[in-house]
């Protein structure tokens, strides 16, 4: 079963401030808390101390832990640029050679000093890092650089939070992550729209890979009479964005609009986007393996869904970018390193020879150990299905083995009538019944239980007799039988009588008599009333 860790997720877009706090296990991501509130006008906006104070305060008072914090930033503030990377026919790119060509491009179309700049990248398309292979003549990829003073920023306001931050990454791939499903279902690219508090976000998604991102400080509106005005001016840049999408990779019209949240509001945008670029749109909650609070807001949820799609590119395994932890260009001291590790190596084998072999040893007696096991478990499984099968066929038996020696019964029974001048038994009806029952032994344990059945045998008795006192004599014969239990059927008439007898025994007991008994056998309980 996989592991369970909470990360929390915040987003701090102008004065509004938004948290999450997910449980990720294996493929599901379920949340548990979430945040949202205002900074007070009394916390200054250019004080990173101050700014973390009130954060850290708002994480105390909503209950939200502060380890394996994702720190989300906006499209606006990250400088991203697709770079056309050559490759050599003679040999391949490795990942530490594509930090330093990187870099150097991004130099080249940066205005800002690198000092400082976090600097990371990701392949657009193509093989994963590591080895790119030199069958291309180019390599298509999208780098960010964040400015230091940025970067600064937000360690300082994190660190002022008491925040342990793992990782500074864009909401546009959250945003991306969570249209990733759509795009794949799709043959040409999907433009996603993401609604924030204070800007609003538009991707190009293609084959589950964000190709295209841009930012607009379009805000959130708050009421429902400024909807279709927000509609109308996130159209126009959402037909902007695909031009200029286009401009850089030529192709067709948009085929699907698709808008990360729920409620009014991303209804009107999806329809005014969709009419704008005459194409079908749809509206985008979250992944089927993201679990919300069931009392969780619509409007929490529309802003949150973005900071969820970036676990979900932990839980995607999908590569994406990390200003916190960038990527790093080569270290031209790797080598002397390595060469030192090698000795190190070298004589921790010669010493751990004893160790391993002890270790491999020990390993194949765990591994015997556990076939044992495993054949124990199988066993004790085929044992417990055979008592199953054993019990079915006995309770069986015993039900189908039961019988009765009718003969005996009836010439018992017609020792005991009346006298043919006196009464007439007009019906006789028989049946047997038996009841299996298991006891077990003194241990308890089902080998040393023992099967049994007890068995009822059933005669109904209907006839005429002259007068009420030959039906009581008959009664009292059969009682003083001691054989049967005694009930009579119906109700009591002069010239009638109507019995039912219950035997417990397969065969009669010949019946007691003065001549042969030295003492009364002990009548047995009637059922049916006085006898």
């Amino acid at each position: 079963m996989a592991v369970s860790r909470e990360f929390s997720v915040l987003e701090l877009e102008g004065p509004r401030l938004i948290a999450i706090t997910a449980a990720v296990s294996g493929t599901r991501i379920a949340v548990k808390r979430w945040l949202t509130a205002v900074r007070p006008e009394t916390v200054a906006a250019d004080s990173a101390a101050a700014v973390g104070e009130w954060i850290g305060s708002e994480f105390q008072r909503a209950g939200l832990p502060r380890g394996r914090v994702v720190l989300a930033v906006s499209r606006g503030d990250i400088v991203l640029k697709q770079l056309t990377i050559p490759t050599s026919e003679a040999g391949t790119v490795t990942d530490a050679e594509l930090a330093g060509i990187v870099r150097l491009q991004m130099r080249r179309q940066l205005t800002m000093p690198l000092d400082g700049t976090s600097i990371d990248y990701l392949p657009i398309g193509g093989p994963k890092l590591g080895s790119w292979s030199a069958a291309a003549t180019s390599r298509i990829v999208m780098a960010g650089a964040m400015p230091a003073d940025r970067v600064a920023w937000c360690r300082e306001v994190t660190a002022k939070a008491g925040l342990k931050l793992r990782r500074i990454g864009l909401r546009c791939f959250g945003a991306a992550a969570v249209l990733a499903e759509l795009s794949q279902r799709r043959a040409a690219p999907v433009l996603g729209l993401a609604i924030g508090s204070g800007s609003t976000e538009f991707v190009v998604v293609e084959d589950g890979v964000m190709t295209f991102a841009r930012a607009v400080d379009i805000p959130r509106p708050v009421a429902k009479a400024e909807f279709d005005a927000f509609a109308e001016k996130v159209a126009v840049e959402a037909k902007r964005t695909w031009m200029s999408y286009r401009a850089s990779k030529p192709g067709g019209d948009a085929e699907l609009v698709g808008v990360v949240g729920e409620g009014e509001l991303a209804r009107a945008v999806g329809e005014r986007c969709a009419a704008g670029l005459s194409c079908s749109w749809d509206m985008i909650g979250a992944p089927a393996y993201v679990e919300w609070p069931a009392h969780m807001p619509e409007s929490d949820r529309s802003l949150a869904a973005p900071l969820v799609g970036m676990l979900a590119e932990t839980v995607l395994e999908r590569p994406s970018m990390d200003f916190a932890n960038p990527r790093r260009l080569p270290d031209t001291a790797a080598r002397r390193r390595q060469a030192a590790l090698v000795a190190m190596l070298g004589l921790i084998v010669i010493g751990g020879v004893g160790f391993i072999t002890a270790d491999r040893k020990l390993g194949r007696l765990r591994t015997e150990l556990a076939e044992a096991q495993q054949r124990e478990e199988n066993a004790r499984k085929e044992l417990d299905q055979f008592f199953v099968k054993h019990a079915r066929v006995s309770h069986f038996e015993r039900w189908a083995g039961a019988n009765a020696d009718w003969l005996a019964y009836l010439e018992h029974l017609g020792g005991l009538m009346p006298d043919r001048t006196s009464g007439q038994l007009d019906q006789v009806t028989a049946r047997i019944s038996a009841t299996p029952a298991f006891s077990s032994g003194s241990g308890g344990a089902y080998l040393d239980g023992t099967w049994s059945a007890k068995t009822a045998v059933t005669f109904d008795l209907d006839g005429k007799v002259d007068s009420r006192q030959i039906a009581s004599e008959l009664r009292e014969r059969l009682l003083s039988a001691g054989l049967y239990e005694v009930e009579s059927q119906g109700p009591d008439v002069p010239d009638k009588f109507s019995i039912r007898l219950t035997a417990r025994l397969p065969s009669p007991v010949p019946p007691a008599s003065p001549q042969n008994s030295t003492a009364t056998p002990k009548p047995a309980a009637s059922k049916g009333g006085k006898p």
